[in-house]
């Protein structure tokens, strides 16, 4: 802990001296980028990099997109503007109801809407307009200005490697040793066009260790062309596309936001329907068509053919499709794309005063049939060629109280169910209750509910109940408590295990430039283990994992250019058969905005944790549409500088450069990815152009 505490010195110092400077900065961060950086950072900085029922990127890209692409608030569905940030059921409501007495001519008039302040006015700012009022006819539909209306073009082209050189791109030791195919760099582009009636995209990108040949040899390409809003069509889509749809039991192919600090909204899924994919996620899209029609009633139907890859198992046989999508080394090469899906199916959905109802269903057939592990866990898992699930989803406007749900069936007679409900109490208290229940034998290999495992939803019951106060204007306070079991054997375990997790946060805002917050989280879930009895038989116990940290984080602006944040979090941690460890984590953030059009960010953090039990996750500002969430164990240093320029309007560059430096180790990584020495080190260029 000496070491620790030299740092926490050192920090302290180039904190004073970094005030001492304050008055020579001048320079202002626009108000619109600084609310989109905190909805991502308040999203994301939770997220738990091993559920793979997240994916960050389509949420960072969500955000952004929403904030470059405002929804029209005079034309919006309720799904729309409860999507928003900031935003709920009953605002959006409350927005229509306000819409159908007139229409907004401006955007702050939104304030006038009954339960939305200044606060939310603020935060939902960035991603609304009011539009045109004008109604489109058919002249409008001939004219090439219709379609190009608010048209906008993308170029987007990023680099990032590792500089160490690790073990998998090094030659071999002898013939047939295992290598990657390619050089350590990832190398990513994107061509997109989006105006208000149309979308088109490709992206394309090459993961370390893969090869490319070529510009046109990226190993994953991914296109789509669509139109949307154009007479009764709300949305047609050709190539890539992905389906979000009710609470996520049936089809859901990202932005499950997951337990987090967000303790009302976050448990409840928003309705996106199907929409064109631009992501680099390599395995949650659809690549065909689909189209949906209508107004208050909409229907969708799409259809889906792709190729994926699995793991043979014998002949014809094949394990579930991988998710990682990676294709670097001979083995993984061997399997690429070696299987095929083809999917059809279809949603219906009715908007009305009283709330949203809607239908979903989806046939889908592998090529070859799929056999599932042999671990007890596996038992239920999916089996064969064929695989369908069809649902029902709700969610119902009582007076002030909102209530959602979805209950959906397997082809095999699966069955699964989460249903909930937020209730403002008074006119400063919210609460949120979710129930849960997701049969062993359901087999929703679409389907991405609300849950504790992650990936499907199966095999879980649980209750969750959030409550959030704002006690006064600058204080909220706000937590949850959830309780779940696993009913069967879950991964790493022989028999039905239980847990609960909970999270309290306090968040204090002086001002708009000085906050703080207070965060405590626990969570403790069984797991089992063998052990030797004295007559050397091996004995299945029941142990728990535990884990507990604290946060708190002080963020403030210090002159208009100058924005610094500190954090402080300790862990306590214990697998199921090991002693309790400790680990402790100090950083300082700067945001500098030294001239105009250069934004920098900069990072100093120390470490130490007794093993990676006691790992401490820090969200780290990053690339455009990259996220980063990094893992820190041992004992050492990180640090980053980002730096973004905007060398016109219309062209932007980024460079940022990581370093993590271990005290307690001579080797980083393991396998292919090993590297000798204590430092691991990151480096990620990055340009767009717009136009």
């Amino acid at each position: 802990m000496a070491t620790l505490l030299r740092n926490i010195i050192l920090l302290s110092f180039v904190f004073l001296l970094s005030l001492a400077a304050t008055d020579a900065l001048a320079q202002a961060e626009p108000d619109t980028a600084r609310t989109v950086e905190e909805d991502i950072e308040r999203a994301l900085e939770d997220f738990d990099p091993d559920d793979e029922d997240v994916d960050p990127e389509l949420l960072t890209q969500f955000l952004l997109d929403l904030a470059a692409n405002p929804i029209n608030i005079n034309s919006a569905s309720v799904s729309e503007l409860a999507s928003l940030p900031g935003m709920n059921i009953r605002h959006a409501r409350g927005v229509i109801a306000y819409r159908n007495t007139k229409p907004f001519e401006t955007v702050d008039e939104l304030v006038e809407v009954s339960g939305i302040g200044p606060a939310t006015m603020e935060r939902v700012r960035p991603y609304i307009t009011v539009g045109s009022r004008a109604e489109l006819t058919r002249r409008l539909l001939l004219s090439p200005g219709f379609w190009t209306q608010r048209g906008r073009f993308q170029y987007i082209s990023r680099g990032q490697r590792v500089l160490e050189q690790q073990t998998g791109y090094t030659d071999p030791e002898f013939e047939g040793q295992s290598r990657y195919a390619g050089n350590p760099w990832r190398f990513y582009q994107r061509f997109n066009y989006r105006s208000n009636h149309i979308s088109l995209n490709l992206t394309q990108l090459k993961q370390p260790g893969e090869p490319l040949g070529g510009p046109t040899d990226f190993d994953f390409n991914s296109w789509h062309a669509g139109i949307q809003d154009v007479g009764i069509v709300r949305r047609l889509v050709i190539g890539d596309y992905g389906v979000w749809a009710g609470q996520g039991l049936v089809l859901h192919t990202g932005l499950g936001f997951g337990k987090g600090r967000e303790v009302i909204g976050a448990p409840s899924r928003n309705e996106r329907g199907a929409v064109p994919y631009q992501s680099s996620e390599q395995t949650r899209f659809m690549r065909g068509a689909a189209l949906t029609i209508g107004r208050e009633l909409q229907f969708t139907a799409f259809y889906s053919n792709r190729p994926l890859s699995a793991t043979v198992v014998e002949g014809d046989s094949i394990r579930f499709p991988s998710s990682t999508g990676l294709h670097r080394t001979p083995t993984e090469r061997a399997r690429r794309n070696n299987t095929n899906l083809e999917m059809y199916g279809g949603r219906a959905v009715w908007n009305s005063d009283f709330g949203i109802i809607g239908a979903t269903g989806y046939f889908a057939e592998y090529d070859k049939y799929i056999v599932p592990g042999t671990g007890l866990h596996n038992r239920f898992d999916f089996e064969g060629r064929k695989a369908s699930t069809f649902g029902v989803d709700y969610r119902l406007f009582v007076r002030s109280v909102v209530l959602y749900g979805e209950a959906a069936r397997s082809r095999n007679g699966g069955m699964g169910f989460v249903g909930g409900l937020e209730y403002p109490i008074d006119e400063f208290t919210d609460i949120a209750v979710v129930y849960r229940n997701y049969a062993r034998d359901f087999q929703s290999i679409f389907g991405s509910g609300f849950d504790e495992a992650g990936r499907f939803p199966q095999n879980e019951e649980g209750l969750y109940v959030g409550i959030a106060r704002q006690v006064t204007s600058g204080l909220k306070l706000s937590g949850f408590f959830d309780q779940f079991r696993f009913p069967g054997p879950r991964f790493g375990t022989r028999q039905p295990t239980s847990g609960y997790e909970m999270l309290g946060l306090a968040e204090y805002r002086f001002s708009r430039d000085l906050n703080l917050y207070l965060l405590a989280r626990t969570k403790i879930r069984e797991n089992d283990y063998l052990i030797q009895d004295e007559f050397g038989r091996s004995v299945n116990v029941l142990g728990q994992d535990a884990r507990t940290s604290v946060r708190t984080q002080l963020e403030y602006q210090i002159a208009r250019n100058l924005r610094m944040r500190t954090r402080l979090e300790w862990v306590r941690a214990r697998d199921r058969d090991g002693d309790p460890e400790s680990g402790m984590m100090l950083f300082q953030d700067i945001r500098w905005l030294p001239i105009e059009n250069l934004t920098v960010d900069m990072r100093m953090a120390v470490f130490e944790t007794e093993s990676f039990t006691s790992r401490i996750f820090t969200f780290e500002n990053d690339l455009l549409y990259v996220f980063s969430n990094t893992a820190l164990f041992g004992q050492g240093q990180r640090a980053y500088v980002l730096m973004r320029y905007s060398a016109s309007r219309n062209v932007d560059f980024w460079l940022k450069y990581a370093a993590t430096v271990y005290e307690d180790r001579q080797v980083i990584g393991s396998g292919l990815n090993e590297s000798e020495g204590n430092t691991r080190s990151q480096i990620g260029l990055q340009m767009r152009v717009t136009f």
